[in-house]
């Protein structure tokens, strides 16, 4: 049994990197030559850290339901990996100069090396879903596939809003229902579903893990706002140069009314993308409190979520998920 946090991220870590290199020699075994154009840039992505929270609750979950972290390690790393696909396409879509604090795949390479890298990425997860150690394959592979699509469609969604100047908080509550929390609501279902759970347990988890994804997602629409820059990897203020239709961009144009929501709505639709706009923008969310009311329907969302958990019998493994959900709950980055 994994203790903690740090022990599950260990494993993964440990994983990935076993796997990367399987590949990269693979690809070199079979071409006697290494893609110095693919490759590279796909480890570099991969070693960029991060938070390794899909993959932990893909483990957390089967746990919880009665299974070994190592039969779901294979799914754990498949969705790691698909995630950062969704990262480097998303930057170039976003214009994105840096992400966890370095440069961007398109930017320390070009935009075509991003494309391929992408693309290889979403093969390279496939490549390890199919590994893992389950009966059910075939309604893993189903949850996964299901979980891309939805995935996808979320970011069109995303950017279509980035022209659209009336968004409402139903629209995007869809929105990052699709592009945020499916993801994370795919990793609990196949977590679990390799752990031996019942449809009845999937729907359970599916309600947790759904709604830890969109109070995670309005977190960091938070971030964006209040986190500190060295830590959080991102410029601070980007989704409004991004005329990014967040969560505290939906709750300000609810809240507002006649001129101040035509002014509102002109100044962050500026192509200006200077520090004054932004300061601007700010200083409306500040005035009606939508950065309040966000830190507010994060802890109902993570409340809502950790209710669902009565389908976990073993009360250790139900405390995890609690304090898993708190952990993203409390983040800073």
């Amino acid at each position: 049994m994994i203790n903690n946090f740090v022990e599950y991220r260990g494993l993964i870590e440990r994983k990935l990197t076993e796997f990367l290199a399987e590949e990269s020699y693979r690809s070199k075994s079979l071409n006697n030559t290494f893609t110095y154009s693919l490759y590279n840039p796909i480890n570099y992505v991969m070693s960029g850290g991060g938070k390794r929270i899909r993959p932990i609750l893909v483990l957390l979950a089967c746990e919880a339901f009665g299974g070994k972290a190592q039969d779901a390690i294979n799914a754990a790393i498949a969705v790691e990996i698909l995630h950062n696909f969704t990262l480097v396409h998303d930057d170039i879509m976003d214009n994105a100069s840096t992400r966890r604090g370095k440069e961007t795949v398109h930017q320390k390479w070009d935009v075509n090396s991003a494309i391929l890298v992408g693309d290889e990425l979403i093969g390279l997860s496939y490549r390890s879903l199919i590994l893992s150690n389950t009966s059910r394959i075939a309604s893993v592979v189903k949850v996964f596939t299901d979980g891309v699509i939805e995935v996808c469609e979320g970011q069109a969604m995303d950017k279509e809003f980035e022209t659209r100047d009336e968004v409402s908080i139903y629209d995007y509550i869809i929105m990052i229902r699709k592009k945020t929390a499916e993801l994370l609501k795919t990793s609990a279902v196949i977590g679990a579903i390799i752990g031996g759970s019942s449809d009845e347990e999937v729907k359970k988890i599916s309600v947790y893990a759904e709604n830890v994804g969109l109070a995670f997602q309005i977190q960091d629409d938070l971030l964006d706002i209040i986190a500190n820059e060295n830590e959080f990897g991102k410029k601070i203020g980007g989704d409004i140069v991004e005329r990014k239709k967040s969560y505290l961009y939906t709750k300000a144009l609810e809240l507002l009314q006649g001129s101040k929501k035509n002014e509102f709505i002109k100044c962050y639709s500026s192509n200006v993308t200077n520090g004054e706009n932004v300061s601007k923008i700010i200083n409306v969310y500040n005035e009606l409190c939508v950065i309040e009311t966000a830190r507010n329907e994060i802890k109902r969302l993570t409340a809502v979520a950790n209710k669902s958990l009565d389908c976990i019998k073993d009360n250790h493994f139900r405390l995890k998920l609690e304090q898993f959900s708190d952990m993203l709950l409390n983040r800073n980055y």
